[in-house]
Parts: structure tokens; sequence; C-alpha cells
């Protein structure tokens, strides 16, 4: 959430200190909602993980439990645990990595409008 607070920021000062017209405004729920989209965790999570895998966490935990509550040093992670966290670990890098870029895109689009909006020119595509 941080960063979306940052990125909403930066474009409020990218725009001037107000968003006085209906333009700005329009832009600014647009970066919003594609906020809103993009950090999301179901587009985080989506297809990443599987009940087998919530069913694996939780089956180590209760392991580890049982074992601390007899004075017992914790189990080993399981492989296939380990093996599937790797995985996630790579997979949320690459998301992090795109959604990243579309943000950035989202930013650069709403400073442009911003931009033409403050000299009075007319909408362009890019």
């Amino acid at each position: 959430m941080r960063l979306r607070y940052l990125i909403v920021a930066a474009g409020l000062f990218l725009g001037g200190t107000g968003a006085a017209a209906a333009g700005d405004r329009d832009a600014y729920k647009e970066l919003d909602a594609r906020l809103e989209q993009l950090l999301s965790p179901q587009v985080w999570l989506r297809g990443k993980v599987t009940e087998a895998d919530v069913t694996l966490l939780f089956d180590y935990i209760r392991s580890s439990m049982f074992s601390a509550s007899q004075g017992l040093p914790p189990p080993a992670v399981p492989e296939e645990l380990r093996q599937r966290a790797e995985r996630l670990k790579q997979d949320l890098k690459v998301q992090g990595t795109l959604t990243g870029l579309l943000l950035l895109n989202a930013l650069e689009a709403v400073a442009r409008q911003a931009v033409r909006e403050s000299l009075g020119e007319p909408d362009r595509p890019r």
C-alpha cells in the first residue's frame, strides 16, 4: 500500500498542487483503478499457489508445533515445500517486475496528461 500512495503522491506532484480540471480527476481515477487491479492479491497469487501448497505448509507448521511442544528441534523443511517456496519466489519476482513496469507506464500516462492539460494542449495519442 505504501507503493500505491507513493505513486499517487508522485502523480499529484507532477500534476501540480491540485487536480482542479475534470481531466485530472479522470486521470487519477484511472490510475487508482489500475493500481487497485495490479496490486490485488488475486492477481499476484492466481495460478501460483494451490490448495496442495497450503496443505503442505500447514502440515509442516503442525509438525513444528508438535516438536516444539515436546521440546524437540523443529523438523526439517520438506523438500517439496522448499521447492514450491523457491518456485513461488521466482514467480513473484517476475510478477513484481511486470507490475512495476505497468505501474510506471500508468504513472507516465497520468504525468503526460497533467502536462498536456497544464499547457492547454489537446489530448494526443502516444
